[in-house]
C-alpha cells in the first residue's frame, strides 16, 4: 500500500468522523477523531527519532460503560542528524476503551494490531502493534496519553500525547 493512499484513507476516516454529529449516535455507537505528539521513549528509538506528529480516527460500539473501537492512524517521526530517514507508522488496530465515573468522565483503552512501518531511504515492513493508556471525555473532547509500540527486530516504544473529538455515547 503506498503512503499516499494510506495518508489519504486516515484524512477520510478524519473527515468523515468531522461531519458526524451527536444526534445520529445514541449510547451504542462512536466516532473519534484526534491529533498526536509522539514522544520516543525507547532509548534507541529516541536516539534515532526527535518527535512524532500524526492523527488517528476510529469508531466505538458497546453499550454502558464497555465499546469495542477500532482505529487507523498515521504517525510521522523525524528522525535525527544521524539517522537513517524519517520513519512513517500506519496501524491498524482493535481495542477496548471502559469508561468510569458518573457521566462516563473517565477512561481506559487498550488496542492491538498490525502496523505498517516505512523508514525513508530504507525499509518497509510490517509489525505487531499495540497501546495501553487513559484519558477524559470533555464534552465532544478527548484528551488522553497512551504507551504505544511495535514488537519485532527494531523494535519501539512511545508516549501519545492526544487531543480530539468524539461523538456519541
Amino acid at each position: 500500500m503506498k503512503p499516499a493512499f494510506r495518508f489519504s484513507m486516515v484524512i477520510a476516516v478524519l473527515l468523515v468522523s468531522g461531519m458526524y454529529t451527536g444526534a445520529q449516535a445514541q449510547k451504542l455507537f462512536f466516532v473519534f477523531a484526534h491529533g498526536v505528539y509522539a514522544s520516543p521513549v525507547q532509548t534507541d528509538f529516541k536516539n534515532n527519532y526527535s518527535y512524532g506528529l500524526g492523527a488517528e480516527g476510529g469508531v466505538g460500539l458497546g453499550t454502558g460503560k464497555t465499546f469495542f473501537t477500532g482505529t487507523v492512524g498515521y504517525t510521522f517521526f523525524n528522525a535525527r542528524p544521524e539517522a537513517t530517514g524519517n520513519l512513517t507508522y500506519v496501524p491498524m488496530k482493535l481495542g477496548v476503551r471502559r469508561y468510569f465515573l458518573p457521566g462516563n468522565l473517565l477512561f481506559i483503552h487498550a488496542d492491538a494490531g498490525v502496523a505498517n512501518i516505512k523508514v525513508k531511504g530504507g525499509s518497509s515492513y510490517s509489525r505487531a502493534t499495540g497501546d495501553i493508556g487513559a484519558g477524559a471525555k470533555l464534552g465532544p473532547f478527548d484528551v488522553g496519553v497512551a504507551y504505544n509500540g511495535f514488537t519485532g527486530d527494531n523494535h519501539a516504544s512511545w508516549l501519545d500525547f492526544k487531543v480530539g473529538w468524539k461523538f456519541g455515547l
